[in-house]
């Protein structure tokens, strides 16, 4: 595969050609994992992950694309060894879209459908010098309390002499699960048995990005919750979803120290079973848990430190659970690794 890679001329900016060219593991992960996933798909299949969606073929490099191809191929990588195995599968009999990934466990089918958000919105506005205001579900006076905060800001500012910075609003990216779990929603079939489970898989920034992506599930009208601001059977059809923090792994893997981007293996993975999917598929979600490593119990029984109130804990759970128990007591490094070699 690298004789073949060393053929191609990619643009300059091409994360591949970066990472080759900087000697970083990122290019080295990804040719034993494309390497890898070869074995267990078809010619033509693995043909579009080449020049396609690997951007291998092609004169211009597009960044929000690659991603969302890299997460794919990241997922793929990890369940390319399961039984039946398959990319670009036709499920749902009325019509002709496919998802990205399926195998079989025990008895069971999964039907895995990646998706992954641009933050180019929330990441603009995060490097500029604003006050930011983000809330925990939704709510309807939003701007009326970010204007009774941001006039005490300012009038404290005024008061002290100091220059006065813009309020804005950061992006709510509730909207975004909401496509994603409708377009999942439209490939999976409709009439899926007990034995079949339909999952989103969605990849995330940072921990506190995690905690928002949760949040989009339960906090304030959120799309789990019994006051869901979407109509619940426009994604009846997704049994599953799944939270992991691939998009990390990927955007700007130069800028971090980041390991294991082109799999599953060291992610933060978070699972939510939809309180609205048709059929109950408890044993076939219960048999998904140990398919990979999961989370969900460990932060569960995280206690946040701290006298805040529990509304307050809940909404920066898991970037405590990362920092405090994971990294700095398990020593397990989901996101950057340690460059020390200790326990903090």
């Amino acid at each position: 595969m690298i004789e073949k890679f060393n053929t191609l001329k990619l643009s300059d900016n091409h994360y591949l050609q970066i990472a080759k060219d900087s000697g970083n593991n990122y290019f080295d992960e990804f040719m034993e994992s494309v390497s890898k996933v070869k074995n267990y798909m078809s010619s033509k299949d693995f043909k579009i992950l080449w020049d396609d969606k690997m951007q291998l073929n092609k004169a211009k490099f597009d960044e929000k694309a690659f991603i969302q191809s890299a997460c794919e191929l990241s997922v793929a990588t990890y369940f390319c060894e399961k039984e039946d195995f398959k990319v670009e599968v036709k499920v749902n009999p009325e019509n002709k879209k496919d998802i990205d990934v399926q195998f079989k466990s025990h008895g069971f089918t999964y039907n895995v459908e990646v998706k992954c958000a641009t933050f180019e919105d929330k990441e603009k506005v995060q490097k500029s010098d604003y006050y930011k205001y983000l809330s925990s579900g939704r709510f309807d006076n939003m701007i009326g309390v970010m204007g009774f905060i941001s006039n005490s800001i300012d009038e404290g500012s005024t008061n002290k002499g100091e220059p006065l910075k813009p309020h804005k609003i950061l992006k709510n990216m509730d909207n975004n699960l909401k496509d994603f779990l409708e377009s999942a929603h439209q490939k999976f079939n409709p009439d899926s048995d007990e034995n079949e489970i339909n999952i989103l898989l969605v990849g995330c920034d940072d921990p506190a990005d995690m905690q928002s992506w949760v949040g989009y599930l339960y906090a304030s009208q959120g799309l789990f919750t019994k006051d869901s601001f979407q109509s619940k059977d426009k994604y009846s059809n997704v049994d599953m979803v799944l939270f992991t923090n691939l998009y990390f792994k990927h955007k700007d893997f130069n800028k971090k120290k980041i390991e294991n981007s082109w799999n599953l293996v060291q992610t933060l993975n978070l699972s939510f079973v939809s309180p609205y999917r048709k059929k109950d598929k408890k044993a076939g979600i219960l048999n998904f848990r140990s398919e990979m490593n999961n989370y969900n119990d460990q932060i569960a029984q995280f206690e946040v430190p701290g006298n805040a109130p529990y509304h307050v804990k809940e909404i920066v759970r898991i970037t405590y659970f990362v920092r405090e128990f994971l990294e700095q007591k398990q020593g397990i490094y989901l996101f950057e690794k340690n460059m020390t070699g200790t326990v903090e």
